[in-house]
Order: structure tokens, then sequence, then C-alpha cells
């Protein structure tokens, strides 16, 4: 056993993922967790107080780490909103092209990690976090007159809720419809902010992540 370190909350963590991502029926106890992250029960309860605590840890790891990604693009993005507005969309994209991201996403997402208390709340937070970064791109387009149709808040819920729908029926192996699918939400939410429709870019017609 490993001595009840920092570390050990994050190899806790570590080996939930690994045995919620393998086949399994039914619920996964805390003993299996532990027995694959090679701590006690001691080291355990001293970072978490359930098992719920440590799915929504989970939860929040992840989609805290998006949404800094998302808050990095809109303050680096070059260009105006539309070229802001396309690197927001690409960097939600971008998540099913990383293997381990896209597995603990799945893994977070399933009926088990759903069923934890206080998983709702912690998901509706993740959401409003990823999106206070759409909503600042989308406030720069109104008040230059590039989205002179933009609600910020309520368009970027539902700009994120397309993107998230969209992303769901995507195969990652699928390269070249991935960038289809990109270019369909982006022009979607162009004519829906009132800026049209933008012309293709290279970026656009070639991206590779």
């Amino acid at each position: 056993m490993q001595s009840d370190t920092g570390d050990d909350r994050d190899c806790i963590i570590e080996a939930a993922y690994r045995c919620l991502s393998e086949p399994h029926s039914g619920a996964i106890p805390v003993a299996a967790i532990l027995a694959r992250a090679g701590v006690s029960t001691r080291a355990f309860y001293r970072h978490f107080q359930s098992k719920d605590e440590l799915f929504l840890a989970m939860l929040r790891r992840e989609t805290d780490a998006l949404a800094e990604r998302l808050d990095r693009i809109c303050a680096e993005a070059r260009g105006g909103p539309v070229a802001q507005l396309e690197a927001w969309i690409d960097g939600m994209f971008a998540l099913i092209a990383d293997e381990q991201v896209r597995t603990n996403f799945t893994v977070i997402d399933t009926d088990e990690v759903r069923a934890a208390k206080g998983y709702r709340e912690a998901r509706e937070k993740a959401h409003s976090d990823r999106e206070r970064s759409l909503v600042k791109i989308l406030r720069r387009g109104r008040d230059d007159g590039t989205f002179p149709l933009a609600e910020p808040e309520p368009d970027a819920v539902a700009i994120n809720a397309i993107v998230s729908r969209v992303m769901a029926n995507q195969s990652f192996r699928d390269l070249e419809r991935v960038d289809r699918s990109k270019a369909c939400v982006l022009d979607f939410a162009l004519r829906a902010l009132g800026a049209g429709r933008a012309p293709m870019s290279p970026a656009r017609s070639g991206s590779r992540y």
C-alpha cells in the first residue's frame, strides 16, 4: 500500500476512471477502486466523504479543465468575433479528438456517475462555466455589430447545446465528417446571430485539430 500522501487523491480518481471504463456489471464498489489505486480506506476518506463525492470530483476535474481551455480561446483567439466563435466551436469539438479526454467524458456521463447526489447541480454549473467564454464572444460581436441579433446569454446556452448534441453523434475516426459538422454548426450559429454565412477559410476546409 502507498502511504497516505497528497498524491492519493489523484491515484483514486485515476483508478475510478479505469474501473468505470472497463466492462463491468453492477455498481463499482469503493473497495475495487482502492484496490486498483493501491491505497487504504483511510486514504479514501481523507479526501472523499463518499463515492458520490468522488464521482463529482471526477466531473469537476474534466469540466473545469474544459472551461479553462475555452476561456483561453476566448482570451487568445485572433481576429474578430466570427473567428473567435469558430475557435470556440473548434475547442469543443477537439474533445472527441483526444482519446483520453473522450474516455473520461464518457465515464462521467455513465448512469452510475450521473446517479451521484449533486450531479445535476454540478453539471449545470459546468455548462454555465463553459458558456461564460462564449457569452463574452457574443457580447463582442453584438457590441461591434458583427452579431446584430445576438442575445449573449440565451444564445450561448443554445449554441452550447447544439454543439454538444452534434458532437454526441460524431465518429472521431471520420475527420471529414467532423469538419463538415463544425462548419454546419458555425454557419447555423452565424445565421441565428444575424451575421450570415462565413466564408470558407483554410482552417475550416482542412483542419485536423
